[in-house]
């Protein structure tokens, strides 16, 4: 078996593999992929993944895009250790909330991780060096959102609604948690994996929002994951990022 994995830092989507690949214990091979360097959008790098996104599995030559496809892929190939509910009902809340946090909570969040953080990498460029790095983004929303970055950034609305919107993802994640130990019910399964590294991020950034007294089963539930080894095996791989900018991958 060949199984490898192309990654930046053990956070956002990138951690979302890894925190996987730790909890089955599988053994891979690790390549980091520097987001700062811009090396997601090196040739040999879309060769793999056109989209020039971290992270990207490959499994005996079968190249996997998309970090929550990638964790799915994970347990079809390799079930010996469930993270995925047995109950079917509780296995479509799984699949439900793991869409929840890609399409609702992850960018709100990432919104405001491009603007404070990954927005000094941006502003650092030269004209120059800012029009060379466009040109060799394959999609045009990332273009977009570093030519963004690098200018005035998003406006006051677009981040404030962003906020509300981690608001309501927390407050949603309370209420589950109010019915149930996991995400997806009695089960530990890949609902609160894909969600660590959104959630993690809450607390550091926004403490208002997520705290013992707005949030308290949000923050237990991540008190229990960070004491899990598997997360804390997937927050020693390497992270080259500067201390700043290491909430989000970029």
């Amino acid at each position: 078996m060949t199984l490898e994995l192309y990654h930046a830092e053990p956070v956002a989507n990138s951690m979302k593999t890894l925190l996987c690949l730790k909890e089955k214990d599988l053994k891979f091979r690790s390549h980091y992929v520097d987001l700062l360097r811009f090396e997601q959008h090196r040739p040999e790098f879309v060769k793999l993944n056109p989209n020039g996104q971290v992270p990207v599995l490959v499994h005996n030559g079968a190249v996997i895009t998309e970090s929550t496809v990638i964790n799915e892929y994970l347990y079809d190939a390799f079930p010996e250790v469930a993270l995925r509910p047995q109950n079917f009902a509780e296995r479509a809340q799984m699949r439900v909330w793991s869409k929840f946090v890609d399409e609702y909570f992850c960018p709100a969040l990432s919104m405001w991780g491009w603007h404070l953080m990954v927005r000094k990498v941006a502003q650092s460029l030269s004209k120059n060096e800012l029009e060379k790095v466009l040109e060799r983004i394959p999609l045009k929303e990332q273009r977009d959102k570093w030519a963004t970055i690098a200018g005035e950034s998003f406006s006051e609305a677009q981040l404030e609604d962003s906020k509300r919107k981690l608001k309501v993802s927390i407050d949603r994640m309370e209420k589950i948690l109010a019915k149930s130990k996991w995400l997806a019910g009695s089960q530990y399964s890949l609902a609160d994996v894909n969600s660590y590294p959104m959630v993690a991020g809450v607390p550091r950034m926004f403490p208002e929002i997520m705290n013992p007294k707005t949030a308290p089963l949000a923050c237990a539930w991540l008190d229990t994951m960070n004491a899990r080894p598997a997360v804390r095996a997937a927050l020693s791989m390497p992270n080259r990022v500067p201390e700043v900018l290491r909430t989000f991958g970029g």
